[in-house]
Formats: structure tokens, sequence, C-alpha cells
């Protein structure tokens, strides 16, 4: 029986955002690890580039399906995915127009917002019409700066006092750039990996002070009680319901206050695939490879030769596993 191709779709190196290169670097080992992962279920993989030759390239192919290793703007703006629609070919992964809702995060908490889950007090920076001071002041400080699409947490910076805040209001002004400025929530942050709208498991992260785009050490699962454990996946399946984010892996940031209440920071529809990733790491603590992770997110779309199939393991409460991140994660 012959192969199904299935194609791996990687970003080029050429969009201009905050954090472009990081995602560029993770695209292609996300790439080279799927198209590893395929040939040892047995299929086809097929390495495309996301460029602007890309809708000849896919008339021209025959594709069973495609994986997305494209994050930050190349896979949150939905483009890609549009584009692939259009061509009719089956994709793993939220609609183009599901993703770029999600990737918008002004947009994303204020549907989070309507379906009363919790999110940051928001004000929106550098558009058409600025905020007033008297609602920048209602924020206070410290508050968090970040660019409305993004990922990976590039960009992302403190303002811990009320001159911090008036400059980076300016400045964002001034380049009529699109940030957010959000109320700072003290908090553990935990990440909870979704599969297909249900949760496969959660990771506790620590981040570098003075640089949030750096994770200093994981901890899977969190040390939280059940009880904790359990709200908080039941709050990431209802923002991903909310959003539409129920096919394929996507992940939904929430922070953990000490008096145990959660805010939902934000829910990825792009996650990080690599191996060394969050997805991954959370579905080996679940007692699933990372062929049985590709295999699972290819379900309905493309069928694994039983002779290859990966099984699945079954683990008993794992204990908590703490490492440090060799790279940058999110």
């Amino acid at each position: 029986m012959r192969a199904h191709n299935v194609g791996v779709l990687i970003s080029t190196a050429t969009a201009r955002s905050v954090g472009a290169d990081n995602d560029s670097q993770i695209d292609r080992e996300s790439g080279s690890d799927l198209a590893e992962a395929l040939g040892r279920l047995g299929l086809s993989p097929l390495s495309l580039t996301a460029d602007d030759a890309l809708d000849l390239t896919l008339r021209r192919t025959r594709l069973r399906a495609c994986l997305l290793a494209a994050h930050g703007h190349a896979g949150g703006l939905g483009r890609i995915q549009a584009l692939l629609e259009l061509r009719k070919i089956p994709f793993v992964g939220p609609s183009a127009q599901v993703t770029g809702l999600a990737y918008d995060k002004l947009r994303a908490r204020q549907i989070l917002a309507y379906h009363s889950l919790p999110v940051p007090t928001t004000v929106a920076l550098g558009g058409a019409e600025p905020p007033s001071r008297h609602a920048i002041g209602l924020l206070g400080w410290p508050c968090v700066l970040k660019p409305r699409r993004g990922s990976h947490a590039a960009g992302v910076r403190l303002l811990a006092d009320a001159d911090a805040v008036a400059r980076a209001t300016e400045v964002a002004d001034a380049d009529a750039g699109e940030m957010l400025l959000e109320r700072a929530v003290l908090g553990r942050e935990v990440q909870v990996v979704l599969l297909h709208g249900k949760v496969l498991g959660t990771m506790e992260v620590v981040r570098e002070a003075d640089d949030l785009a750096q994770i200093r050490a994981m901890t899977c699962p969190p040390g939280l009680t059940r009880s904790q454990l359990k709200g908080i996946g039941n709050l990431a399946e209802h923002a991903t319901r909310a959003l539409g984010l129920v096919r394929g892996a996507a992940r939904v940031d929430i922070l953990v206050h000490p008096r145990h209440n959660e805010v939902v920071l934000e829910a990825e529809p792009c996650p990080d695939l690599r191996r060394v990733g969050v997805v991954a790491r959370v579905a080996r603590a679940a007692g699933l490879r990372y062929e049985a992770l590709v295999q699972e997110l290819l379900r309905g779309l493309v069928d694994v030769p039983e002779r290859v199939a990966p099984a699945r393991s079954v683990r008993q409460a794992p204990a908590p596993v703490v490492e440090a991140a060799a790279a940058p994660l999110q």
C-alpha cells in the first residue's frame, strides 16, 4: 500500500514581527521533528515552505493532509490556513477564522469575557482612538505591556511605575503600534495543553525576571491539588470552546493567584510542536510519546498503517518532573 503524502508547512524568516527570528527557529525545529515522526509512522512527509509560491506548490503537490510548523504571525494570522481551505486540503488545527481571532489577544479576551471567563483588565494602545488617561489610570501599576498579536512572550515587558506606563503609552501612540496594556496579575503561570478540545495535561513555567520570553524551569504536573488542577482544566476547556479551538492541539495559559483565583492570559491556536516543546513534554508525561501525539493530531485525516502505529502507554499518577528549559519555550 502506498504511503500517504502529508505536508509539513514551515514559514519563512521574512515575517516582520516581534520575535520573528525566534519563531523561525522554532518553525524549523518543529518541521524537522514532525517530518521525522511522520516517517516513523509509515507516512511520506513533504516539507513545504510557506512563501509567496505556496499556492502554486499546493496546486502541484498531491497531499492527503497538512501539519503546520508555523508559529507567530506566520501561523497565527490564519493566512496559511485560509489558503489550505481554498485548495480544499485538510490540515491539523483550527480554521483560518478561528485561528486569527484567537491570535488577536484583544478580540479573544472580549470573547472570553462575554462567556464570563476571567481575563486581565486590558487597554488597547496605538489604535485609531487612544485610551483616555482615566482608563489608563484605572489600571494602576505594575502593568504588563505586550503586542496585541504575538507569541512566545516576545516583546512582553513589566512596567513597574506610573512613569514607565506613561512612556510606553506615548511610544505606542507615536508608532501606531498595536499593543495591549494590562493590569499585572500575580500568581503562578500554568500552561494547559489540550488535544481536540480535551485537557491532555498541564505544565507550570517559571520565567526569568529580567526577560519574560525566557523560561527558567518547568514542572509537570504542577504542584497543585487535584481539585485545583481539575478547576484549571475546566477553565481551559471552556476557553477553547468559547474560541472554537477544538481541532488539533491548543494551549491555554492561566495565572493562578495564591488565593486560588485564576485568570486566563491567552489561548494559543498554534502551539510549539517540537519534541522539546511544552505540548510534547506534557504529552510524554501523560504517557503519549511523540509519534503517538502526531498520530492523534492526524486522527480523522490520515490512517496510519497498523504495523507501525504506536501504542499509547498508560502511566498512573506521574510524579512532578522539574526541568530547566534549554531554549525559549512558550
